[in-house]
């Protein structure tokens, strides 16, 4: 696959770090890295927490419409990621966000000012051996809007976002609109990353 990857020598990354948070302190402070939530992908199980309810059958408020929004994307993306042949890739649900670039990490900040927030952008280097692959964000972005999503664009969506094929290109509709973004490529690693500092201050 064109957009997977195996390095056996260090790669540079770029990654947003909330400097106010306790294990981010201590995971950088002291330990100097950060490491996935499991260093190889494994095939044989399943990464989703919670399975929606088959008979579920209550009325559905905003606010469990907002809290459900985002699981649900990550969710379809997940079973996306087994029934399309992509197991042998990163999931998303044990997988440290990473960026090639600062620049993108820039254009992520910048679409994204919510969740970034007074995040801290800093550089580090893989530790050997590690696995990665990338991916277009601008999908997650479509996932997340506001809207009810057909069963045949969910599965449109999740392909191209496994296989790194760019929302560029494509148009989707939104409100009766089209809709399309430019790429931001977001890095799914597994493995150890090691801080070429220490240091939380921006």
């Amino acid at each position: 696959m064109e957009n997977l990857f195996t390095n056996t020598e260090p790669v540079d990354f770029w990654v947003w770090v909330n400097p106010n948070d306790w294990l981010v302190q201590h995971q950088i402070s002291v330990v100097g890295g950060f490491s996935s939530g499991g260093l190889v992908p494994d095939e044989k199980k399943s990464n989703l927490m919670f399975i929606p309810n088959p008979d579920f059958a209550g009325d559905i408020t905003p606010f469990q419409h907002g809290v459900m929004r985002e699981y649900m994307a990550e969710y379809n993306l997940e079973m996306g990621r087994e029934f399309y042949n992509f197991k042998h890739y990163p999931s998303r649900l044990n997988a440290i966000y990473l960026f090639d670039n600062e620049l993108d990490a820039v254009k992520y900040k910048e679409r994204h000012m919510n969740h970034v927030g007074t995040r801290i952008l800093k550089k580090a280097k893989s530790v050997t051996p590690c696995v990665y692959s990338k991916h277009d964000s601008s999908w997650i972005d479509f996932l997340r809007l506001r809207l009810s999503i057909d069963q045949q664009t969910i599965s449109f969506i999740s392909q191209a976002y496994w296989s790194g094929t760019k929302v560029e290109g494509h148009q989707l509709i939104a409100m009766d609109k089209p809709w399309s973004l430019e790429p931001i490529i977001e890095i799914l690693f597994l493995g150890r990353i090691e801080f070429y500092d220490r240091k939380l201050e921006s």
